[in-house]
């Protein structure tokens, strides 16, 4: 009987002892699976590797990590990429957390499309990379249905990082650009997402996305929710339906999500906005 060798290769993924690392919050797409995760002081992660890509943004805390082609410190604030198959290791000396992006095959071949993606282990470089990273994490924060789009298109932007567009003039917007303002305004309140919106122009994601928040002064997902919370404003002042009947009919997934997107853009919940509409009606 012949008995069994030493196990070869790396692991794909690392154990991690007891509490040494806690997810605090996940989300998963066909595009991407995002975690929110926290690493307890003074754990060590041996040497392994993944079998996806994966984009890292530091949100607190400093940590080690050691790949093929060195090792170095990794900072708050800063986006990092982990090629797939890429052996690495980690030590962190203090508390640490993280949003951790597992790139799916459906983003990885958009970005590639456009263009040659990142593919080398370590920060990404771009002077835009921190900001990236920081809506990156406000969006997961969000979660709502228009997150996922607007989380897509940072990714895409992450990944092409390193690839220059064309430039892009300040002309009149595109006829191709007006119709896609166009559909998400008819579609406000359902579920819309980049892919369709790049069929609908013609247009690989990417372009879309650039055009649209450089001609319109803001991204594709602000613009919906814009177009959301103005669908509930006026039903809010013309109408008596309940606070959930509004947010369903306005596209969001219910009265929590409303109140807390109303808010961000108006600065007060929908309620007190509904108060303020019918004082003024009154006093007219």
């Amino acid at each position: 009987m012949k008995t069994a060798g030493p196990p070869t290769g790396l692991p794909k993924a690392p154990q991690y002892p007891g509490e040494s690392r806690r997810v605090l919050g996940e989300v998963e797409t066909p595009s991407f699976r995002l975690e929110d995760v926290r690493y307890a002081p003074g754990l060590c992660i041996g040497r392994h590797e993944h079998e996806t890509p994966e984009l890292i943004y530091i949100l607190e805390g400093l940590h080690w990590s050691g790949h093929s082609r060195g090792g170095e410190e990794c900072a708050p604030w800063t986006v990092r990429f982990i090629p797939a198959g890429e052996p690495h290791e980690n030590y962190f000396p203090e508390a640490t957390r993280c949003i951790g992006v597992e790139l799916l095959g459906p983003i990885v071949g958009l970005a590639r499309e456009e263009g040659a993606v990142l593919g080398t282990f370590g920060e990404v470089s771009s002077p835009a990379a921190p900001a990236l990273g920081a809506r990156l994490h406000d969006e997961f924060q969000r979660n709502d249905d228009v997150s996922a789009l607007a989380v897509e298109a940072l990714l895409l932007e992450l990944l092409l990082s390193g690839v220059r567009g064309a430039p892009m003039r300040r002309g009149p917007a595109p006829g191709w650009l007006l119709r896609v303002r166009e559909m998400l305004c008819e579609q406000g309140s359902g579920h819309v997402t980049l892919a369709e919106l790049a069929r609908c122009a013609g247009r690989h994601p990417v372009q879309v996305s650039r055009q649209f928040r450089h001609h319109f002064g803001r991204t594709i997902s602000e613009y919906v929710r814009q177009v959301r919370i103005a669908r509930a404003q006026l039903m809010l002042s013309r109408s008596q339906r309940s606070l959930a009947e509004i947010a369903l009919a306005s596209g969001f997934a219910d009265q929590s999500h409303f109140t807390n997107a109303f808010r961000r853009l108006t600065g007060i919940p929908p309620h007190r906005y509904r108060m303020r509409q019918s004082a003024n009606v009154t006093r007219a």
